[in-house]
């Protein structure tokens, strides 16, 4: 018992550095390859997008599966074959001399993500851990702002256009990486506790930061909350991962310098840790209502603030601003989503809810960076789509306050037939 408590620990510790490589390597740093992409290949940047597409299609194409796959073959086997597409995606990011070759390697860098990132990282929190959910998976997915804080200064450099740099050879750097943490992750992860028993959620009803019993996914899914949770998750994929990927070039596009760019950057995303550890406690705390609510209020007020950013003192001002307001939004396309699967409907559902859950998130992510980059073609700014997105994001902060209300109300009936049973049993 003593052991596989202990191990937890390792598991936890694999998962973090996972996380941190995977995600701040070779997502975090997104924002600095279009751009060059584009004036390297002679095309537009609305068309380099559209390999963000693919990648967001096979990862929520991928996810549809997830319950099924790992029952099948176990979260290891997974993370491998993860990890060897993430490899095999930068590599051919960095010989790509063709659009459609950009195109594969979005495919494969999104069924890399699937295997490696949230939804693989929600599944074994939930195996590994009985309690404090939301502040574990806070730990490990700000594992992703560090990494991207290192990472986005290591490839800053290779690619910055003052020193001739070399977005190929930032790919290349970033394989290599990826394949070495491979082999550590590997070695020390285990697919389950051995006294998977001992340790497993409790049957009990959901209290903060608990596990609960929950509903089957048949009934999940005749839920309109279901449906409505699906809406507030998939517009905040959209427009999150839609304009946190076009801030580096919208940052440029208003005079701002390359060197200072990449400098914000990386403060964002060392705050983009303390974000999601504080997401994680403040739901272990005070429940899914509050820490759900305060993400998409920041998420509204970044949106309008990066719309404001202009050339000079006080648009930087206003970019730094930004830079700290939109990583308090951030969590809801990371850790809320698991948290959202097991606050809402529970164990019984857990895998394949989250699977779903992860592929309605960035089934948004696909629609929203060629989105904005058209918008870019079409108006020549983003200023656009960042004001509507932000009225949007308004909408969801009101529809999900119906959504959590009424599967809490949902969840109090089921709290009440499960006592009544365990009375009637005694």
């Amino acid at each position: 018992m003593k052991r596989t408590l202990d191990y937890t620990w390792v598991v936890i510790a694999v998962c973090f550095l996972m996380v941190m490589v995977c995600l701040g390597f070779a997502s975090s740093t997104k924002s600095l390859f279009p751009d060059e992409i584009a004036k390297d290949l002679g095309t537009e940047r609305s068309l380099v997008a559209i390999g963000e597409s693919c990648r967001y299609v096979a990862t929520a194409i991928v996810n549809l599966f997830f319950g099924v796959l790992v029952a099948k073959f176990g979260p290891r086997k997974l993370i491998f074959a993860g990890f060897a597409s993430l490899v095999s995606s930068m590599f051919l990011y960095s010989f790509a001399t063709e659009l459609w070759q950009i195109y594969l390697a979005g495919t494969l860098l999104g069924i890399g993500f699937s295997w490696t990132t949230t939804t693989m990282v929600g599944y074994v929190v939930g195996l590994w851990c009985s309690g404090k959910k939301g502040t574990i998976m806070g730990a490990i997915l700000a594992s992703n702002g560090i990494g991207g804080a290192i990472a986005i200064q290591l490839v800053g450099r290779l690619i910055d256009p003052n020193v001739t740099g070399s977005y190929r050879n930032a790919y290349r750097m970033i394989a290599i990486v990826i394949a070495v943490t491979a082999v550590i992750v590997l070695i020390f992860f285990r697919n389950r506790p051995k006294n998977v028993e001992a340790i497993a959620p409790a049957t009990s009803a959901k209290k903060r930061g608990r596990d609960w019993v929950g509903i089957e996914f048949s009934a999940a899914v005749r839920k309109w909350y279901f449906w409505g949770a699906c809406v507030c998750i998939f517009c905040s994929g959209l427009i999150l991962q839609g304009s946190h990927g076009i801030v580096a070039m919208h940052f440029k596009d208003v005079g701002i310098d390359y060197s200072a760019v990449t400098g914000l950057l990386s403060f964002g995303s060392i705050l983009l840790a303390g974000a999601k550890i504080l997401t994680g406690i403040l739901y272990d705390r005070f429940g899914l209502r509050v820490a759900a609510s305060l993400c998409t209020m920041f998420a509204v007020i970044s949106t309008f603030l990066l719309s404001m950013v202009r050339d000079g003192t006080t648009g930087f001002v206003l970019a730094i601003v930004y830079m700290v307001v939109c990583q308090l939004g951030t969590p809801l396309e990371t850790i809320m989503l698991p948290l959202y699967a097991s606050d809402l409907f529970g164990n019984h559902s857990y895998a394949k809810v989250l699977g779903i859950f992860v592929s309605v998130n960035v089934a948004g992510y696909a629609i929203g960076a060629p989105a904005f980059n058209l918008c870019y073609d079409i108006f020549g700014s983003y200023v656009p789509a960042l004001i509507l997105v932000a009225c949007v994001m308004a909408a969801v902060l009101v529809l999900l306050q119906f959504v959590i209300s009424a599967a809490h109300k949902e969840q109090k009936k089921i709290e009440s037939a499960f006592c009544e049973e365990e009375r009637v049993a005694l």
